[in-house]
């Protein structure tokens, strides 16, 4: 028997937080719904009448109800309908869960529980490298052996160093040996995008005079960790690869090169994929380009989907999720989605010189953004999870302790 209700509701929290850092993107949704129900049951079946201040779930209604009068004009794959109805709920699902633990989880014990996981995933990480780095003859097939793209550990590296400001009532002893042991994993995950998030959070926290102290702090460690990087980059053959990956970041994501080559197409497979959206959404009839193709839609890219892992001429999703909606919901979807961002965006940054706890909110929003140009974002089940959870949580958290619930 479990002690006590925290207790389980903790262990629940680790486990979606890690298994949302390590699984695969249909595990991950699996647990997630599993935790839906377990957290829903906890609460005695409430739940926040509102997830956001600006609601995702429209867009989701709507990019059933599009894709239902598609299916009537068109013919379609019923699988792949199915499936992507499930991509484009993953905000839904794991929004609604960290909105739920707001019911039953106080704000102290969550970003803790975020910690202990990010710590967690970072001794993974470093477990893999030390497995893998041996036998890795290329930066690539190390990463292919690590975890793809951890965002809990960016977040748990910020709640760190700003854990004082953000009242998380953490021993310091302990603070030293998490963040340690998390800045080695996030340094040795050669990884862009995680540099990228804890930039964007960082940058977030400096737009708030009252952390000018803290933020003195945070530049200098960053500076230092720079330096100590560098000396360790410039005589590594990983970190020649890793420095010439991040010169050609723009270049893997632009759609105008010479696609007339194989090695091109290949290496920039990102800028491609845009590219072959392009030039499907031009030839979309407007009703087409208005409301979207529908979920069942794909794009094509020719024979090459097959370097990428995908029998056939189309592929389900791009790494850009905004093109992604383009083709499927549309101007209308794709419109709706950056609404979804921008008013979120514009109205947690208001409250935060009330309350710096949105500072976290404003930089979630910021990096799924990111995340959406670059990655296949949140429509992709299990994608950006972590992230997700986190945001439902902490964007409602004082509204959800006014009992402003609904009964299921």
């Amino acid at each position: 028997m479990w002690k006590s209700a925290d207790g389980f509701i903790g262990v629940i929290v680790v486990v979606l937080l890690i298994v949302g850092s390590i699984a695969t993107g249909s595990t991950i949704y699996i647990i997630g719904m599993i935790t839906w129900i377990i957290v829903l049951i906890i609460s005695k079946g409430r739940l926040p009448i509102k997830v956001t201040h600006f609601p995702y779930f429209p867009l989701f209604v709507y990019g059933i109800i599009i894709s239902i009068l598609a299916s009537i004009l068109n013919s379609f794959d019923i699988r792949n309908l199915i499936v992507e109805i499930i991509n484009l709920s993953n905000p839904v699902l794991f929004l609604s869960i960290g909105a739920v633990l707001t019911l039953v989880c106080s704000k102290k014990n969550f970003l803790k529980y975020v910690i202990f996981s990010g710590m967690l995933v970072a001794i993974f990480q470093l477990y893999l490298l030390a497995r893998n780095i041996s036998t890795a003859d290329s930066i690539n097939s190390l990463r292919m052996s690590m975890l793809a793209t951890p965002d809990i550990i960016p977040l748990t590296l910020i709640l760190l160093m700003y854990r004082k400001n953000l009242k998380i009532d953490i021993n310091k002893s302990i603070t030293k040996i998490a963040f340690i042991i998390t800045l080695v994993s996030f340094v040795a995950s050669f990884s862009r995008t995680l540099i990228l998030q804890l930039v964007i959070y960082i940058l977030v926290f400096s737009i708030d005079r009252r952390f000018i102290k803290r933020n003195i702090t945070v530049y200098l460690t960053i500076m230092l960790s720079a330096v100590v990087a560098y000396f360790f980059f410039i005589n590594n053959s990983f970190g020649d690869a890793f420095i010439e990956k991040i010169v050609k970041s723009s270049t893997e994501v632009s759609s105008y090169s010479d696609w007339n080559q194989l090695s091109t197409i290949l290496n920039n497979w990102r800028g491609y994929e845009v590219y072959s959206a392009k030039v499907q959404f031009n030839m979309n009839g407007m009703f087409d380009k208005i409301f979207g193709e529908g979920l069942a839609s794909q794009i094509y890219v020719g024979p090459y989907a097959i370097y990428v892992g995908v029998n056939g001429m189309s592929i389900p999703y791009l790494h850009n999720s905004y093109y992604t909606l383009l083709i499927k919901l549309g101007y209308i979807g794709l419109l709706y989605y950056i609404f979804f961002l921008a008013i979120n965006f514009f109205f947690y940054l208001k409250k935060s010189q009330h309350n710096t706890g949105y500072l976290l909110v404003i930089g979630i929003i910021a990096i799924l953004a990111v995340n959406s140009k670059l990655m296949q974002g949140v429509v992709v089940m299990g994608h950006d999870a972590i992230l997700l959870v986190a945001l439902g949580y902490l964007s409602i958290y004082k509204n959800a302790q006014k009992t402003i619930t609904s009964k299921v």
